[in-house]
C-alpha cells in the first residue's frame, strides 16, 4: 500500500514555501518540518489522505456531471418540449450517478492504513 502523505499536508498546511517539503510524497520520513505547528504524525496524515482521496472519489460525479447551458436546455424545451427535455437531462444524471458519501466506509479505509502503518 502506497500512502501519500504530500497531498494532506498541502491541503493542510500550504505549499512547500510555508515551511514543509518532502523528497518522496509517499515517504513520511523524507518530510522536512519547520513550521512552528507540531509535525503532523505519520497517522494524522494517513488519514488525512484516505479521506481526501475519499471525498474526491465519492464527489467526481460532480465533475462528471455536465448539463447543457441553460439557454441551450430553454431552447430544446422550446423546440422539443418539456419531455424531450427530461429525457436529456436523465440521460446525463443516469450516466454520471450521485453517490453519496458514506461514513462507515470512510472509517474502514481510514482502518486498513491503520493496520498497515501497525504492521511497517
Amino acid at each position: 500500500m502506497k500512502i501519500d502523505y504530500a497531498t494532506p499536508t498541502f491541503y493542510l498546511y500550504g505549499s512547500e514555501s510555508f515551511g514543509w517539503s518532502y523528497a518522496d510524497p509517499f515517504d513520511y520520513s523524507t518530510l522536512e518540518w519547520n513550521l512552528s505547528v507540531d509535525k503532523p504524525t505519520q497517522l494524522e496524515l494517513a488519514e488525512k489522505s484516505v479521506e481526501i482521496y475519499y471525498e474526491k472519489e465519492v464527489f467526481a460525479y460532480k465533475e462528471n456531471r455536465q448539463y447543457p447551458q441553460l439557454s441551450d436546455q430553454l431552447d430544446q424545451i422550446y423546440h422539443e418540449g418539456v419531455d424531450a427535455w427530461k429525457v436529456s437531462i436523465q440521460a446525463i444524471k443516469d450516466a454520471n450517478p450521485k453517490q453519496e458519501f458514506d461514513a462507515d466506509e470512510l472509517e474502514r479505509r481510514k482502518q486498513e492504513v491503520r493496520d498497515f502503518l501497525a504492521g511497517s
